[in-house]
Order: structure tokens, then C-alpha cells, then sequence
């Protein structure tokens, strides 16, 4: 959790395809590197803090003449719920990709439900769990059937750890080989919105 070069060179990558970048740092500096209770550190960031710091984002995006609503996000693991549980709140993104999403930390963390946020969800997002992930993230569930509706898909990548695409050891050939895949995906998917 927190920013990581591969997190920048990714950002840096969809910048040199045209694309205003930014990355938010909704835990303000901190990172779960060292914390004992990882569960505890998160529950410090709840959505409300979040939607602030979104909203703060998007203003600026504003001011560099962005319009409005024609902004898409992207999410590892925790950025995943962020950008599910923002949209479910009222963020109007043009659309979100999650590889490896954590969605089930709005249980976990916040005890709320995971099905209610992402009925709520209306816009197109692409979701890339990992084979570990849970089903409710894959295709078949009524989570996907629902995203399916409002233009998105899950495309599960199941030889794959969680984490892999923002964390995933690259001197592995197949994890590379996935990551490539995954990032080419994503790109495909948010140009598709445009």
C-alpha cells in the first residue's frame, strides 16, 4: 500500500499514451510497510477521508483542463474498494480497472456490505482478480453480471497471486508475461471509454 516505483512507471506510461496522470496519495505519506496489524492501519483511512482527497483531485484535474466526468481510474489491490466505493458514493468516473481488487475490505475494514457498494457502481469497470481472489470478483457472479450491464467485465487472471501486477516478481517470466498482458488490457479498456 502506498506509492512504489512500478506504481509511477505504470502512471508514467499511460502519461506518455496522452493521458493526464495522477497519482493520489489518499494515506497522506504513510505505507503498510512495518505495521504489525494491517487491518488497523487501513481502518485510519476511511472512505470519507478518501472521498476528500478524490475530490480534491479531481478539482485540480479541473484546472488543467480536464472536463468534468471524463475522468477514469485506476486501483491495486486497496485502490480497487477506493474507486468502487467512491463511485458508489456519487464519484462520477468515466470508469475504474482494478487488478487484484480488495473490495472485501468493505466488510473486513468497515464492516459494511461489498454487494450493496458495487450495486451502486454504474459505470464501466474492468476487474482483474488474481486465482486467489474471491469468486463474488469473477465472472458468473451477480457483482459482474451487474457490472457487465453498465459496460464493464472481470477477466480473472487465476495462475496469478494477488498483488501481482503492482508487486509481482518480474524476473518470473510467466508473471511478467501477465503483467504485460494485464497493463495492455487495462490501456485497451479505458481508451475503449473515450
Amino acid at each position: 500500500y502506498g506509492f512504489s516505483s512500478r506504481l509511477r512507471k505504470i502512471a508514467d506510461t499511460l502519461a506518455a499514451k496522452g493521458f493526464h496522470v495522477m497519482l493520489l496519495d489518499c494515506f497522506h505519506g504513510d505505507t503498510a510497510e512495518g505495521k504489525p496489524d494491517l487491518l488497523a492501519w487501513l481502518t485510519k483511512f476511511p472512505h470519507e477521508s478518501i472521498l476528500q482527497d478524490i475530490n480534491a483531485g479531481l478539482e485540480f484535474l479541473l484546472t488543467k483542463g480536464v472536463k468534468e466526468g471524463e475522468v477514469s481510474a485506476i486501483g491495486f489491490c486497496w485502490g480497487g474498494w477506493a474507486i468502487a466505493k467512491s463511485a458508489s458514493e456519487g464519484i462520477s468516473w468515466k470508469s475504474g480497472v482494478s487488478p487484484h481488487p480488495s473490495t472485501k475490505l468493505e466488510k473486513f475494514a468497515f464492516g459494511m456490505d461489498e454487494e450493496l457498494m458495487f450495486s451502486k457502481v454504474s459505470m464501466p469497470f474492468l476487474l482483474m482478480p488474481a486465482g486467489e481472489d474471491p469468486d463474488i470478483l469473477k465472472p458468473g457472479s451477480s457483482v459482474v453480471k451487474k457490472l457487465e450491464e453498465a459496460g464493464g467485465a472481470s477477466v480473472p487472471f487465476e495462475s496469478m497471486r494477488h498483488g501481482w501486477v503492482s508487486r509481482g516478481d518480474l524476473s518470473i517470466p510467466d508473471v511478467k508475461e501477465n503483467i504485460e498482458k494485464a497493463l495492455a488490457q487495462m490501456l485497451e479498456f479505458i481508451e475503449k471509454q473515450y
